[in-house]
């Protein structure tokens, strides 16, 4: 059996970085036990053989969110994990450290928040409660049902791993990010909130912005799932007053699949881009596949599926 106070040594290669000499790698020993939190072991590093490395960390208790940083390739919290998991996973006793992705880095492990939280406060993080309730006139009450539907997405700690590994916010300024949308959904399904129209302008554009990759559903260390969050709010559409071109898209999209697979069974893709996107955008796109060989991809037709009638039936058809 395993000692409990058995340790091991184990080799960390952090990814440096200084205005002076720029970025560059560093690489540390030390002996570990099956205790040892990853914050453990750069807090050892810093006080006992490197004072110069810079990382931010906490309360060890995986809910901050100020430990956010890539290890071996993954974003997680430092704190949340264990150096000897780490080595199991992977077979070797060599961990890498970096800083997270798509933010810009300081120090070492410290990025640079501001764009994140930028994108926080846009979705106005915080309940807006009636006049009455302010005046000390009434109270609000929430339902059980209510609670369940908004407590997961309330675990949100700000740590930015999702965002970090976000595509979509990359390549997308009008995107809020994952993070924003898992806070301001859990205030517009609050019965209790007060702006709801106002809310729901911020959220409904950018929430049809979203590519669907799931990064941010992989990543979470509080399970909040913030793709689920931006499907939620893209389900408000129809009660949006003013609807911008990117939400008019969307809805076009989401119903030509749906007649796609009531009509086929199956996703014609060529067909719901062109429905999507219109015939100009799609001979664009066209040429592009031509280009590139993939033009066979496009020309498939698909065949109906057999007892289309029992999927139309699923899908409210009784046709």
């Amino acid at each position: 059996m395993e000692s409990q106070a058995e340790q091991r040594e184990i080799i960390v290669k952090v990814r440096r970085y200084n205005q002076e000499k720029g970025e560059y790698w560093q690489e540390y020993k030390l002996l570990v036990d099956r205790f040892t939190q990853m914050t453990e072991v750069l807090r050892r590093i810093k006080s006992e053989q490197d004072p110069t490395l810079a990382y931010r960390a906490s309360c060890h208790m995986a809910v901050c969110g100020s430990c956010a940083m890539k290890i071996n390739g993954e974003p997680r919290l430092a704190c949340k994990t264990l150096a000897l998991d780490l080595v199991k996973k992977y077979d070797s006793n060599q961990i890498t450290v970096e800083p997270m992705d798509y933010f810009k880095v300081q120090k070492d492990l410290i990025v640079d928040m501001d764009d994140f939280y930028t994108r926080m406060f846009k979705v106005k993080p915080r309940l807006y409660p009636s006049k009455e309730v302010t005046e000390g006139n009434g109270e609000h009450r929430l339902r059980p049902e209510d609670q369940r539907e908004l407590w997961k997405f309330a675990q949100c700690i700000w740590c930015g791993l999702c965002v970090s590994s976000c595509p979509a916010v990359r390549i997308d300024q009008d995107f809020l990010g994952p993070a924003a949308h898992a806070k301001g959904y859990r205030f517009l399904a609050d019965p209790r909130d007060t702006i709801y129209d106002e809310r729901l302008k911020i959220l409904a554009d950018s929430a049809w912005r979203c590519t669907y990759c799931y990064q941010c559903f992989n990543v979470c260390p509080r399970d909040v799932e913030p793709v689920t969050t931006i499907k939620k709010t893209r389900s408000h559409t129809r009660f949006l007053k003013e609807k911008t071109e990117v939400v008019k898209t969307g809805e076009k999209h989401v119903k030509a699949i749906f007649d796609s697979i009531r009509e086929t069974g199956k996703l014609e893709e060529a067909k719901v881009y062109i429905t999507t996107y219109g015939l100009a955008e799609a001979i664009r796109d066209m040429l592009y596949t031509m280009r590139n060989g993939k033009m066979n991809l496009a020309l498939i037709r698909e065949k109906k599926v057999t007892q289309i009638d029992q999927i139309q039936k699923l899908m409210g058809e009784d046709e």
